[in-house]
């Protein structure tokens, strides 16, 4: 059995943040894949480069910041946001509640109407706080914004009753606009510049793999296709599949919560083992096409929230990077969320993608697609349900009493960017180093 002071599971953003963090010479990571970066990986198909889905940047902590464009410099083209919604037959603007204009009239109406009446109830005497995500969306946003938008669409992408949801998550995530920007955007005033997102930066050259391959060059010892059987958090060690164990100071894992949950051995506290099968989330099929024809897409990318197409989101690289596919071609990222214990049938389900591109008129009958490849993104996105807000907080600080910090996009079984993932995995460090001077300090 070998020994590493600092352990780290998985070399996505935040175990590679994590690993950059921390003395080289003390610390090892364990990938199962045969190369780093977790979703925040790139692939090159008959000329065309894919990432695992749209992955775009945004940037506003100074000191995540300063590590990119110091690991990166001149690497990044920052580009002005323009994101769609179809629905109704039309295209409209991002966000679609703020940017109803071109809609049919009676959906406008409703939509502002409701907007207002719910402005108006927000005013009376407090009756509660929302119980549940359905709520919260109808109290701020009204019927009409709720009916025609933010209800099929996340359904569409959660695959839940929304009632099964919290709502404890959307202050960052959800566009709210004011009044004044909801009635201008009825009128075809377009309003710009909402939601987290309203510029991003992506590489110049090449895909979004450039940060966690830049990042890697600071870390110390990456074991690739190193993947985990089981973690024993009574003797601090670790078994990897080849049999061999591996014994730590400290552990720091980003790999889902669910998984590191499943490969606990033993168990603890009962606690986690009730926890075990109870933590939701959704897998996205990711289809990257490459079209024999450029500008398919009017956008970056496409929100469609009615049923009739299966897809929740399209986007087109080639619409923000030059570099990303050869001349007068077009790529395509398609996004389908399906529950993780749905059947899924990849060929059929490309087919109906293909006919409904068609459909929408994204494709045409003509087009030929001389690249294609299918993801299965697993986990993709967490289910904000109300077991998780009632289980999380307790899961995280058992956790932390043996000696375990789980961390980013899914070890905290959450939501965020790939800016979120750097930072999660640079503050879980230094809390790491934190503890050891603290330790040292008491020794003294």
């Amino acid at each position: 059995m070998i020994f590493t002071r600092n352990l780290i599971l998985g070399a996505g953003l935040a175990g590679l943040s994590a690993a950059a963090s921390l003395p080289r010479e003390e610390t090892l990571v364990l990938e199962r894949e045969s190369e780093v970066g977790g979703l925040c990986r790139s692939r090159e198909v008959d000329g065309f480069t894919f990432d695992c889905t749209g992955h775009l940047l945004h940037l506003k902590d100074p000191g995540i910041r300063d590590l990119v464009h110091t690991l990166l410099p001149r690497c990044f083209e920052s580009v002005e946001r323009k994101s769609l919604i179809y629905s109704k037959g039309v295209y409209t603007g991002y966000p679609f509640q703020a940017n109803t204009y071109g809609l049919p009239r009676e959906v406008i109406r409703e939509c502002v109407v409701g907007f207002v009446e719910a402005l108006l109830k927000r005013g009376e005497p407090a009756g509660g706080a929302d119980r549940n995500f359905q709520e919260w969306v109808l109290s701020t946003f009204g019927e009409g914004i709720a009916r025609h938008f933010m209800f099929p669409y996340n359904e569409k992408l959660y695959r839940v009753d929304l009632n099964e949801m919290e709502c404890g998550w959307v202050s960052w995530s959800i566009p709210r606009p004011s009044l004044d920007e909801v009635v201008r955007g009825s009128l075809g005033m377009e309003v710009k510049g909402l939601g987290y997102n309203p510029q991003f930066l992506y590489p110049r050259k090449g895909g979004i793999d450039a940060i966690p391959k830049a990042l890697q060059s600071r870390c110390g010892e990456i074991r690739l296709g190193a993947e985990v059987r089981s973690v024993d958090l009574l003797s601090q060690r670790v078994r990897l599949e080849s049999g061999e164990e591996i014994g730590y100071e400290r552990l720091l894992s980003t790999l889902p919560l669910d998984a590191l949950l499943r490969i606990l051995n033993p168990l603890p506290e009962p606690a986690l083992g009730k926890a075990r099968g109870k933590l939701r989330a959704v897998r996205v099929v990711n289809i990257n096409l490459g079209v024999d024809r450029s500008a398919v897409l009017p956008g970056h990318w496409v929100y469609f929230p009615e049923p009739q197409f299966p897809f929740y989101r399209v986007g087109s690289p080639t619409n923000y990077s030059s570099g990303v596919a050869p001349r007068g071609c077009s790529s395509l990222y398609v996004e389908v969320a399906r529950r993780r214990d749905e059947p899924l049938d990849e060929a059929a389900l490309v087919e109906e993608v293909l006919e409904a591109l068609e459909r929408v008129k994204i494709l045409r009958r003509g087009d030929r697609i001389v690249a294609r490849e299918v993801l299965v993104l697993d986990p993709a996105y967490v289910v904000y349900d109300h077991f998780r807000q009632q289980a999380l907080p307790s899961i995280l600080r058992i956790l932390e009493r043996y000696g375990v910090i789980s961390t980013g996009r899914f070890g905290a079984w959450e939501y965020g960017s790939m800016e979120s993932a750097l930072k999660q995995g640079r503050d879980a460090a230094q809390r790491l180093l934190g503890g050891e001077r603290a330790r040292a300090g008491g020794r003294g």
